[in-house]
């Protein structure tokens, strides 16, 4: 018969652990991309002369990718 106790010293919980801080730190990332990116379309639809702005789109991308690569990095860290 197997222990339960036994099961839960052979999971090793940091790898659970490093997931779920992966999988949740990408959630926000995602979104504020695809926002700034649908939203980016829209007014371009709108309004062709707003293609101009394609360059400071790209650098919201980036600041709101920062966040998704810290929390890569502190997978890293965390023990």
């Amino acid at each position: 018969m197997v222990n339960i106790t036994d099961i839960a010293a052979a999971v090793d919980t940091t790898i659970i652990g490093k997931g779920l801080m992966i999988g949740g730190g990408f959630i926000g990332p995602g979104i504020g991309i695809g926002l700034i990116g649908g939203n980016y379309l829209q007014a371009v639809g709108r309004n062709p002369e707003a293609a101009k702005f394609l360059g400071q789109a790209l650098i919201f991308v980036a600041i709101v990718e920062l966040f998704g690569l810290l929390a890569f990095a502190s997978i890293f860290i965390v023990k």
